[in-house]
C-alpha cells in the first residue's frame, strides 16, 4: 500500500545506490482502488508495516480500506493494545517468524547465520524477545511452557477484538517452528519458499488439536459484543 505515495526507481544499468524515489499521485491511486473495491463488491487489505509514511495511516480508514495489525509486533509496546476495526489481525505472517519460532527465537539465530545481525547486538534482541514473549504470557494468562495453549488464547485475544477479520497463520496450527521466508535472504542463502510445508493438508483438517483452534477462534469471532462488531 506504500507503493501508492512513492517507489524507489534504479535506472537500468545502474547499481541500488543511483536509484531515486519517484512520488505517485497517491490521492488519486486510493480513488481509483476505493472505486474499484465498490465496482468489484471485494474488500481492500493494505500492508503498512514497517516504516509507513504518515498520510498512508491517515488515508487507510478514510478510505475504508482495512490496514494490518502483527501481535508479534505489538507485544514489543509496554502496553499492548488489541487491533481496532479498521485492521485486519494477525499473529504472524509468511515474513515473520512462526509463533512457536518467535518465541524459540529461530529467526534470531538465523539472522546473525545469513549476516543481518551482527553477533555483538543478539543479546539486546534476545532479551527484548524474552521480555516481548513474557508480556503476551502474561497479557493472555497463559505460560511460554505450554505454546499450544497460548497460541489458543492469542487467537481468542485477536478473535474478541473489533477487527473486521482474524487470520491465523496455517503452519501455527501445528506449531511449526521455521518460518517459510526470511525478508533480506536470497536464494543462495536461505531456500526461501521452497520449504515443502510439513503436513498435508488433509492430514492438518483432520487434526482435532488444529480442529480446537479454529473452534476457538470461531467461537471468539461469534462471541464478540455487538459494539464491537465493525
Amino acid at each position: 500500500i506504500m507503493a501508492l505515495t512513492r517507489l524507489y526507481w534504479i535506472p537500468n544499468g545502474h547499481t541500488l545506490d543511483q536509484g531515486t524515489y519517484v512520488s505517485y499521485p497517491v490521492e488519486e491511486l486510493f480513488a481509483i482502488l476505493t472505486l474499484e473495491s465498490h465496482r468489484n463488491a471485494c474488500e481492500v487489505i493494505g500492508e503498512n508495516l514497517g516504516t509507513v509514511p504518515e498520510e498512508i495511516d491517515e488515508a487507510l480508514p478514510r478510505h475504508g480500506i482495512a490496514g494490518m495489525y502483527f501481535a508479534e509486533f505489538a507485544m514489543s509496546e509496554a502496553e499492548p493494545e488489541p487491533p481496532t476495526e479498521h485492521e485486519v489481525a494477525l499473529v504472524g505472517s509468511h515474513d515473520t517468524p512462526t509463533f512457536s519460532g518467535w518465541i524459540a527465537q529461530h529467526d534470531i539465530d538465523e539472522r546473525i547465520r545469513c549476516g543481518l545481525l551482527e553477533a555483538d547486538a543478539a543479546p539486546e534482541e534476545r532479551q527484548a524477545r524474552v521480555a516481548a514473549a513474557e508480556l503476551l504470557a502474561e497479557l493472555l494468562g497463559g505460560t511460554l511452557d505450554d505454546e499450544r495453549t497460548l497460541l489458543g488464547l492469542l487467537l481468542e485475544w485477536l478473535g474478541s477484538s473489533p477487527s473486521p477479520l482474524a487470520i491465523p497463520w496455517l503452519e501455527d496450527l501445528w506449531l511449526e517452528p521455521h518460518q517459510v521466508n526470511l525478508p533480506g535472504t536470497g536464494s543462495w542463502e536461505r531456500p526461501n519458499w521452497q520449504r515443502v510445508m510439513s503436513r498435508p493438508l488433509d492430514e492438518v483438517l483432520a487434526d482435532p488439536e488444529v480442529v480446537a483452534l479454529l473452534r476457538r477462534l470461531d467461537q471468539a469471532r461469534r462471541n464478540r459484543p455487538a459494539e464491537s462488531r465493525p
